[in-house]
């Protein structure tokens, strides 16, 4: 699972295509997993994109959000987003 933090709060992530979301969705894609119509499998990655001067406050949310459903900080690779708002590569 691929997670964006842009400069403004906004919270994105690559489910059908790199689109907003809101941390209720993030929350739900975590426990979900990835999936096709009916073959479910869980998250066995995240990588976490953070924009230059993303909000401390909506970054602590999303680690807050990731820790809860087993994703210590530990296990996020967190990238720099430079190309903010257009998808990371």
């Amino acid at each position: 699972m691929t997670v964006g933090i842009g400069t403004d709060g906004a919270l994105y992530a690559n489910r059908l295509g790199w689109v907003k979301i809101s941390t209720k969705t993030l929350d739900s894609d975590l426990r979900g997993g990835c999936y096709n119509d009916a073959n479910p499998i869980p998250v066995t990655s995240v990588k976490l994109y953070l924009a230059p001067n993303a909000p401390k406050p909506k970054v602590d949310r999303v680690f807050s959000i990731l820790e809860k459903e087993g994703w210590s900080r530990e296990k996020v690779n967190v990238q720099r987003w430079n190309a903010y708002p257009k998808a990371p590569d």
